[in-house]
């Protein structure tokens, strides 16, 4: 098997977490765009539509549309439908602020990631992600091996 590529992202939540990646290099709109019920990318116009992103890592360049997204997250997270963390292709301040507001009034966290052009290349592509704590991501793709 072949073993992960480890990179460093800019972290702006810090935490540890992993799973199965879904991946977009399309911006998507939590409001709107994600049912915070079922966990599910409802944007008919979205390369994710119908996937279900609740324990996934979430890989997108950045966020889109309106701010109402932060309480659109926070929604996902108190409920459990949340993606297990979201990696980034640049700073997004409504993901990241949906992030902030569990953390800060909830004593919660879910990572909130930033990688360059090159690793954020890699993680569209993988297939599993592990996220350490102080931003240290293994990236899996087929072939590799991942506990």
């Amino acid at each position: 098997m072949l073993p992960p590529t480890v990179v460093q992202a800019e972290v702006l939540l810090d935490g540890s977490s992993e799973g199965e990646v879904r991946a977009s290099c399309v911006p998507l709109s939590f409001w709107g765009g994600f049912d915070p019920v079922t966990g599910t990318v409802i944007d008919h116009r979205h390369p994710l539509h119908a996937a279900v992103l609740t324990g996934h890592i979430l890989v997108l360049p950045h966020g889109k549309g309106s701010s109402t997204g932060s309480p659109i997250l926070v929604d996902a997270l108190l409920q459990g439908t949340a993606p297990a963390a979201i990696v980034l292709n640049r700073v997004d301040e409504i993901i990241a602020l949906g992030g902030v507001v569990y953390e800060e009034f909830f004593n919660q966290t879910m990572p909130i990631l930033v990688l360059d052009d090159a690793a954020f290349e890699l993680a569209a592509n993988a297939t599993y992600m592990q996220i350490l704590t102080g931003g240290r991501v293994l990236i899996f793709n087929e072939g590799a091996d991942h506990v």
